[in-house]
């Protein structure tokens, strides 16, 4: 523990020396940043031992505020989350050192160093909190340093709107919390998260704990459909903060979600089911808008919401795995529901720290207007190159290996158990699958591949090592767990076993039945990549001594082919947008072509977000239309004022004693008459 807090208070000091007046701008950078980043770096090493079989930290001090305890444990959930959490973080400080300088001469970096800094801090703790009240204290203090990030570019109007709608639904799930809180709070007689693991009282109230923690966290977590903030605050956040939000906060949803549930020592088998249900809809739908977008950071917030739905699909199935008492799918399903949060932290933070090397370089976010960056940022296009071949669940790297476990989840419960939820798992992954792969092969060839349609992609270039060197640690990391995915399987049975249901040696040998067809994929995975490295050099060495030119791609006949008649983000994912027209009801702004000499025509399109565009406003529309109606009670008059008062009194009365008949008696004392005295 002593690890862990030293590793937070480097965090803390780089955030409080940011905050000193007329120091140098490079001394503030190097300072405050290097701080963080060592703070990020010291605090992986507790997250490593745990997960690697050590004691389990724990701190316990007295805290005045009532019921409060600050309270600490590193137990390998925290330790899994932790691990994800100070990698992403450390490689998202040390990118934005480069990223940031260019705001330098229009505004102050302060705030968003000393925010980011209580942001990582309020993580680290909603992750070890043992308490209710520290807990949500961190929740609070994670959610408020996160909107000061998002609102960074304030002037412009559409950060300012994105920024409270996050601040809105975040506070939203929060009130869900606080009523899931009081109800474990109330059913276990504290507020420690000791007492209330393993706790039977609680299954009294399970639905609605579920039902409300679902909301509560399903909000941050991005779960369709209350997902609408996500879209809109990814993009408008600075790129750094966008890796923290997509790589680590969303993040905090799936953990307090599966803190939530590990509480109970048996789990309904419909809450395996609602779960499945959910990560269908957000994979499915999230992977769809995604092939829609032409701001490349909106599509990956998208993509976001899709994995998220991979996410909950295995834990859906480990729930529902726990409640059949079937080991196997229990086992398959919840290591790889937790295992694809560690990898899809890891690549989908890659994608949004290679989206703002090539943001740096060209001042945009739309697709259509790349094109041949590889050629100037071969770095850049690599690491992007790996992180969407991650994302789509491709061998050999680690989005495979993760949902693997969970295509075997799918398999295994159908066999045995449930056709219905096989049928939902196994095709319902390779759709997504199929989708994502279709929906990156667009984003990759558009702007990396072919020529640069403007002049801000001809002059674009490598942003320098400090954006390299976290894009290049966070791909090797994709690497590593997609070549050696047997090492890392002992720790994921590890985590699974804070479940209250869970018999860990029974697990454990799961596991190892799984390490041998692990094994067997890393093998797989180094193979595919030694084939790869020898036509490689087969083709070098053939092309040895031997002239090679370069020549224009053949352009259909014209003789000055123009980047324009290159495919658009648009028109390549035009057949796959197409089949989901009924879902993505895309807007269509056409200038057709009337004359034989026209002038320049134009074609647009977009697809709004189902509940923010559609849903929303008319639910605003109604809701005004009866508060206008309602608006007519309040006349001014001390008199109404006073009868509403009474009125809600007497139904407050009714509602205490359960019917008028009883309140009748209670008022005339006649429950005392009546009443038989007991033999």
């Amino acid at each position: 523990m002593s690890l862990f807090l030293l590793g937070l208070g480097l965090i803390a000091l780089g955030g409080i020396l940011s905050l000193i007046p007329r120091v140098p701008r490079v001394l503030a950078s190097a300072v405050c940043n290097g701080l963080m980043i060592l703070g990020c770096a010291v605090g992986v090493v507790p997250a490593i031992q745990v997960l690697a079989g050590g004691p389990l930290p724990s701190l316990n001090m007295p805290w005045s505020v009532p019921a409060g305890q600050i309270e600490l444990l590193i137990d390998p959930l925290s330790a899994l989350f932790l691990l994800l959490h100070f990698i992403v973080c450390g490689s998202a400080v040390m990118f934005g050192i480069p990223y940031f300088s260019s705001y330098e001469k229009t505004q102050s970096l302060k705030p968003v160093r000393f925010f980011t800094s209580i942001l990582i801090i309020s993580i680290a703790l909603t992750f070890t909190a043992q308490n209710t009240i520290l807990f949500l204290g961190a929740w609070e203090l994670m959610a408020l340093s996160t909107f000061f990030l998002v609102i960074f570019e304030d002037r412009q109007e559409r950060v300012r709107k994105a920024g409270f709608l996050y601040l809105i639904m975040s506070h939203t799930g929060t009130l869900c919390l606080f009523v899931v809180f009081l109800l474990l709070g109330r059913q276990a007689g504290s507020l420690g998260f000791s007492q209330m693991a393993h706790n039977k009282d609680l299954l009294a109230v399970g639905t609605p704990i579920f039902l409300l923690a679902l909301v509560g966290f399903g909000v941050k977590a991005g779960f369709m459909p209350i997902h609408f903030w996500l879209q809109e605050a990814h993009p408008a956040a600075p790129t750094p903060v966008s890796a923290i939000m997509s790589g680590v906060v969303i993040k905090c949803g799936i953990y307090g979600l599966v803190r939530v549930i590990s509480f109970f020592p048996t789990l309904p088998a419909w809450w395996g089911i609602v779960l499945i249900m959910i990560g269908t809809t957000s994979g499915i739908l999230g992977v769809v808008w995604a092939l829609a977008q032409h701001d490349f950071k909106r599509l990956l917030a998208y993509h976001s919401i899709e994995n998220i739905g991979i996410i909950v699909l295995g834990l859906g199935f480990g729930c529902l795995g726990l409640s059949l008492n079937n080991p196997v799918v229990a086992m398959l399903g919840l290591a790889g529901g937790l295992w694809h949060t560690l990898n899809h932290g890891l690549f989908k933070s890659l994608l949004f720290l290679g989206a703002g090397s090539i943001y740096h370089a060209t001042g945009s976010r739309e697709i259509d207007q790349m094109g041949g960056l590889w050629k100037k940022m071969p770095w850049t296009g690599f690491c992007f190159l790996v992180g969407s071949v991650a994302i789509c669940g491709i061998p050999p790297l680690n989005g495979f290996v993760s949902e693997w476990l969970i295509y075997n989840a799918s398999f295994v419960l159908g066999i045995h158990n449930s056709n219905f939820c096989f049928v939902l798992g196994v095709p319902v992954l390779a759709l997504i699958g199929v989708l994502a792969a279709a929906c990156f092969t667009k984003v990759f060839g558009v702007l990396f591949l072919g020529n640069a349609r403007t002049e801000a992609a001809v002059e674009a270039q490598e942003g320098g090592a400090l954006m390299l060197i976290p894009m290049l640690f966070l791909a090797s990391l994709c690497f590593a767990i997609g070549l050696f995915p047997g090492v890392f399987l002992p720790a994921m049975s590890r985590v699974i076993t804070v479940f209250s249901s869970v018999e860990a040696g029974e697990f454990h040998q799961v596991a190892m039945n799984q390490a041998g067809m692990l094994a067997w994929i890393g093998w797989l995975s180094v193979g595919i990549l030694a084939v790869i490295g020898v036509l490689a050099l087969v083709r070098r060495l053939f092309l040895v001594g031997k002239p090679v030119s370069a020549s224009a791609t053949w352009g259909c006949g014209y003789a000055l082919p123009s980047p324009r008649m290159q495919y658009t983000a648009s028109s390549y994912a035009q057949f796959s947008t197409l089949m989901f027209r009924a879902v993505l009801r895309p807007l269509v702004h056409m200038k057709r072509i009337t004359s034989l000499f026209p002038a320049a025509g134009s074609f647009e399109s977009h697809s709004p977000d189902a509940v923010l565009d559609r849903f929303i406003p008319r639910l605003a529309a109604i809701l005004r239309r009866v508060l206008y109606r309602v608006r007519d009670f309040q006349h001014g008059r001390v008199q109404f004022y006073l009868a509403y008062v009474l009125l809600f009194l007497i139904l407050l009365l009714v509602w205490e004693f359960h019917g008028v008949s009883l309140l009748w008696k209670k008022i005339f004392l006649l429950d005392a008459v009546t009443k038989v005295p007991p033999p």
